[in-house]
């Protein structure tokens, strides 16, 4: 009896052992990075790169390119050209030219989205200029797919770029009375560099908040656990600068018959990293901090008066109405938000002084 159970869990591991597809790593070319250039039309240039690990321990990039609509039709087209199967399961980055996000990109990533094979961990970032040319050139000592994966982590994580991912960037895309975003970067000198932010509006890139803007934006769509401001002091030649330790939003709304009156406060925990003046005492702490709030608050309502000027809505605001408001009319708010009232205030908390004391 005990045998014949035996042998029973034997043949099922052998039949299910068989149903599985194996890969060896050697045998398959691994894809890291996808980038789309437009070209007419519905028609689109996929470039795919895949790392070549040499014996030297050096690595290589090898590119892929073909010109097909859709990029499950360019994956098949391509595989004619690779002498190994090409595989996605460990794409990390998906690039979408200027030009092509302009005309829209909610296609390609809906196919992303529907491949089991990709995680929607992967990051989505906006070209200026041609992806194709990006993805033939060399950066780093790891290659180029982990030197955008790390430039992207990197900026996202410690510096002013808002955090956003395939799934992040679909949430915001399907959700009601937000916009997603997307970082835009662009190749000068052989090195490859954020260039600023694209907010995304119906699937297409609609506005471009350049990178003096970004710790303001980030501030009003994510958190900062880092990030630095300078200023210069009103009426005078000193200048400081702060890193935001940590910050936080707080928002509140006040309904006036049917329409909403957004609050909205910005609190930040900062060091002075630098200032160009004397000692720093506590008069001028209060100073600082003074200065600061003014600042975060006039740039952030510059910036949400240009999104209700473009009717575009990055930080959320209709999907927080909505979320708040039992029978939220969404084709009102439409109508309502170019003129609707937002009120910031900023706190500031200056919680140390470092080598300027």
């Amino acid at each position: 009896m005990l045998l014949r159970k035996w042998m029973m869990i034997f043949s099922c591991c052998v039949l299910l052992s068989g149903c599985l597809e194996k890969k060896i790593v050697d045998d398959i070319n691994i894809e890291s990075v996808e980038g789309y250039d437009f070209i007419e039309g519905d028609m689109v240039m996929g470039t795919l790169l895949v790392p070549v690990y040499r014996a030297d321990q050096t690595i290589a990039n090898e590119t892929f390119s073909g010109v097909a609509n859709l990029n499950k039709d360019l994956l098949r087209m391509l595989q004619k050209e690779s002498s190994a199967p090409i595989v996605n399961g460990s794409l990390e980055v998906v690039l979408f030219n200027k030009e092509l996000a302009e005309k829209g990109i909610i296609k390609l990533v809906d196919a992303l989205e529907r491949d089991s094979s990709i995680g929607t961990g992967l990051y989505l970032a906006i070209v200026d200029g041609k992806v194709k040319s990006m993805l033939e050139n060399d950066y780093g000592n790891e290659g180029t797919g982990s030197y955008l994966l790390n430039l992207f982590k990197h900026n996202m994580d410690l510096r002013d770029v808002p955090a956003t991912n395939m799934h992040i960037f679909l949430s915001d895309y399907y959700q009601k009375g937000k916009d997603p975003n997307l970082p835009i970067i662009k190749e000068v000198d052989n090195k490859v560099g954020i260039q600023g932010v694209g907010v995304i509006k119906e699937g297409k890139l609609s506005e471009v908040i350049p990178n003096d803007q970004l710790f303001y934006f980030k501030l009003l769509v994510d958190e900062h656990t880092d990030g630095s401001l300078a200023i210069k002091i009103p009426n005078k030649d000193d200048y400081v600068s702060m890193l935001s330790i940590k910050t936080k939003r707080k928002l509140r709304i006040e309904w006036n018959n049917g329409e909403p009156h957004f609050f909205l406060t910005l609190k930040v925990d900062g060091l002075i990293l630098e200032y160009s003046g004397k000692k720093v005492d506590q008069k001028k702490i209060e100073e600082f901090q003074k200065h600061f709030e003014d600042n975060i608050t006039n740039s952030s309502l510059a910036l949400i008066n240009s999104f209700q000027k473009n009717n575009i809505d990055p930080i959320g605001f209709g999907y927080e109405a909505k979320s708040r408001k039992r029978g939220f009319d969404m084709k009102k708010w439409e109508g309502q938000y170019p003129n609707v009232k937002i009120d910031v205030s900023t706190d500031v908390r200056i919680i140390g002084t470092g080598i300027t004391e």
